[in-house]
């Protein structure tokens, strides 16, 4: 989970600047989008718990991604496309959240740190590729973020709690 948060995270943010539209709108919409997440994620957890907030927010991530896939078609609609980014970003975002706080409910209290530090390093090192994807030919980036959305909601229905 925290591999496939992280590469998507990295990769919506360095991608930003070949979204069509203007610039300054889409990188206001993933900032507003991103605390908004933080916000909603942490409300969708008290109330669903770590495995429902992970699916809904892969799912999210996988209709804004695929969404941005045709983003050229709609290139002229700077609303839409910015609606696309919102989507896109608000999923990512959530999820990423929840990798942070679904830890202690899913690794025994003796192992949290552990598996935090663990967790982490393998998510920091993935996002080391996410520089190099979003360089790629477009719709390509948006394609792989999509695929890594849908592995990740995929492997959501496996989580399951420590307790």
């Amino acid at each position: 989970m925290w591999v496939t948060a992280s590469i998507n995270s990295m990769l919506i943010n360095l991608y930003l600047k070949y979204v069509p539209g203007g610039v300054y709108l889409n990188f206001s919409i993933a900032g507003i989008a991103e605390i908004a997440a933080d916000v909603c994620a942490g409300i969708v957890f008290s109330k669903l718990g770590p495995r429902w907030t992970f699916v809904a927010g892969y799912a999210i991530s996988v209709v804004g991604g695929g969404l941005l896939i045709f983003q050229n078609d709609f290139a002229s609609n700077d609303l839409l496309i910015a609606f696309f980014v919102l989507l896109a970003k608000f999923g990512s975002s959530v999820v990423q959240c929840v990798c942070y706080i679904a830890t202690p409910w899913l690794f025994p209290v003796l192992l949290c740190g552990t598996a935090f530090g663990i967790c982490n390093l393998f998510g920091r090192f993935s996002q080391a590729a996410a520089p190099s994807l979003a360089e790629l030919e477009i719709p390509l980036p948006m394609e792989l973020f999509t695929g890594i959305s849908v592995v990740g909601l995929i492997a959501s229905f496996f989580v399951k709690s420590s307790e």
